[in-house]
């Protein structure tokens, strides 16, 4: 399946059910942050992160000018903002900026959760796909408004 298979946003006036669609996402994530351990809850949206990853297919991709504007492509049409991706000697580091805020007031930070597995399996995915062996891993972490990852050492 790929991202391009989903209905495109409806024209202004129409109702496409975004908002509830939104609300469902973060009460589902304050359901699983409230109702499983923490590292249940971050492979439980690793996971979903993995497959929508396959959505946007990188396989061949070489160059990390194209990689980058991949990715882009695929988050900006979701509406979850934009990357700088940089190619280092020990790791790729990757600054996305411009995520969704949570609908309502969130004081377990559930939604921030959310996003960050669903960030971090997306990218790990896409960087195996790639080629990054098994000694490679995807860590990642808020920096105020901005998700930092690392997929190296």
């Amino acid at each position: 399946m790929k991202l391009h298979a989903f209905p495109s946003s409806r024209s202004e006036g129409e109702q496409s059910g975004a908002g509830g669609l939104a609300l469902f996402a973060m009460m589902a994530a304050a359901e699983v942050c409230e109702g499983a351990p923490a590292a249940q809850s971050q492979a439980f949206f690793s996971a979903i992160g993995r497959r929508m990853a396959t959505l946007e297919p990188l396989e061949g991709v070489s160059d990390a000018a194209v990689l980058c504007a991949r990715i882009n492509g695929f988050w900006q049409d979701l509406g979850w903002g934009e990357i700088e991706l940089t190619v280092g000697d020990d790791a790729i580091v990757v600054h996305h900026r411009n995520l969704p805020k949570a609908l309502t007031s969130d004081q377990q930070d559930s939604w921030n959760t959310m996003l960050l597995g669903l960030l971090q399996g997306a990218y790990d995915a896409w960087f195996r796909v790639l080629g990054s062996g098994p000694a490679l891993h995807t860590a990642g972490h808020w920096q105020g408004d901005i998700v930092e990852l690392r997929h190296g050492r």
